[in-house]
């Protein structure tokens, strides 16, 4: 939390007080808004209009020229600002959740605020950050009378469903190459539990907010397909049991631990789903197993293939064992891993979050999430950022955010983009910061 002065606000506080109610207010007045894949566009009408209204230039995403599978119902909310001939800037989120999960004691979409935290279906994941993201470029336009470079504020859908097409289409529609910074406003503390810190080169459990995430893992999904033969469950012998041989293998890969001398360690695997067999007194001749392996900063899908098949041919199994990539659309919407470990202007953002402060956070985090920063990040080759608010139990019932959280997300966020562009004013005042 930012320090205050005893008595009043701190003098160095870049927000006002309205900037840190607006961002609070706005928070609540998307998870109002449905925006799973059931519902309707009306939180994408709603950021559009709230944007326009504030006197932005905005637009609607083309779908239908850039989009890989155009969908009528939704779009992107993009706006931007500034003469180009500076620092380029990209914040982004997305505004749609998941489908509600698990038995909800808080009201889903009420944003009902309790002790600090505000709790509703996306409060945090990223409903918050969304508007961290709004709040922030508008505050940056509100402070200069000329942008020198460009700020790019993009809410986009699809996030949440398997491809993220949402970000594809912008990715498609506009070329970020020249850019120097992207920020994606994701719960950055939520994304990283358990996760490896590059500045203390271990693993850390539970990181508290602020957190810094400058790189993430990727994963593959594979389908093992175990061609055995059926028989009589009497004459156990005389068949083959793909189902038994699909065990051993994924005994086999949950407790793989070899090429551990990956600097941020092996990604993990994870059985998603299994099939085979059936309820008659026969032993399975086929069993099909969906697999997700994690994919870590060094790691590439046909290393995993390869370790796969090394344990597979270990085992000596009697079934034949295909393995297929799961399919994707394209493979500009795989999510691969990535890292930037160099980057200045997240060491202002470090130095900004360190500021005044006697313990000094230096924690710079790879996230084990996946998302639309993967895509940002892999396609572009620009320093891709995640920062944004914390919370709890981000895809379960009782999702929450914390109020202070977004406030000081902001703070922090409009404190960078001040440095970057500029000179900056403090509440309509001239504070001479860079």
């Amino acid at each position: 939390m930012l320090k205050y002065t005893k008595g009043g606000r701190s003098l160095n506080k870049i927000l006002t007080e309205t900037e840190e109610r607006s961002v609070v207010d706005l928070t609540k007045e998307l998870i109002k808004r449905p925006s799973s894949v059931w519902d309707d566009e009306s939180v994408y009408r709603y950021v559009y209009d709230y944007l326009k209204e504030r006197g932005f230039e905005v637009q609607k995403g083309n779908s239908a020229e850039y989009a890989f599978e155009p969908d009528t119902r939704y779009f992107n909310v993009i706006a931007k600002k500034g003469n180009g001939k500076g620092p380029k800037v990209l914040l982004n989120g997305h505004l749609d959740t998941v489908s509600p999960k698990g038995e909800w004691y808080y009201p889903k979409y009420d944003a009902k605020e309790i002790d600090g935290k505000i709790f509703g279906l996306g409060a945090a994941d990223m409903k918050a950050g969304c508007a961290v993201a709004i709040q922030t470029f508008e505050t940056i336009v509100d402070r200069f009378s000329e942008l020198n470079g460009e700020l790019f504020l993009s809410l986009v859908y699809g996030e949440e469903s398997p491809h993220s097409f949402g970000s594809d289409e912008l990715l498609r529609q506009f070329d970020f190459s020249d850019y120097d910074l992207i920020i994606v406003t994701e719960p950055s503390p939520e994304l990283s539990k358990d996760v490896y810190c590059l500045k203390h080169q271990k693993m850390v459990k539970n990181p508290k907010f602020p957190v810094v995430v400058i790189g993430a893992e990727g994963r593959e999904l594979f389908e093992l397909k175990f061609h055995g033969k059926n028989t009589h469950a009497s004459h156990p012998k005389r068949g083959i049991n793909a189902l038994q041989d699909a065990a051993r293998v994924i005994t086999d890969l949950i407790n793989f631990n070899k090429f551990t001398d990956i600097k941020t360690g092996r990604g993990d695997y994870v059985v998603l789903n299994i099939e085979g067999g059936d309820e008659s007194f026969t032993v399975p001749g086929y069993c099909r197993v969906a697999i997700n392996r994690q994919l870590g900063i060094g790691e590439t899908v046909e290393g995993v293939e390869r370790e796969i098949k090394q344990i597979i041919k270990s085992l000596n199994l009697k079934s034949k064992v295909v393995i297929d990539k799961k399919y994707s659309p394209s493979e500009d919407v795989e999510y691969r891993p990535y890292l930037f470990e160099n980057c200045s202007y997240i060491d202002e953002l470090i130095k900004i979050i360190n500021r005044g402060k006697k313990k000094k956070k230096k924690c710079q985090y790879i996230s084990s999430s996946i998302g639309d920063f993967n895509l940002f990040g892999v396609r572009t080759k620009v320093p891709t950022l995640v920062f944004g608010p914390g919370g709890g139990n981000i895809h379960s019932a009782n999702e929450y955010v914390n109020r202070q959280d977004i406030v000081d997300s902001t703070e922090y966020l409009t404190r960078l983009l001040m440095s970057i562009y500029g000179t900056e004013k403090t509440g309509g005042e001239e504070n001479g910061m860079r």
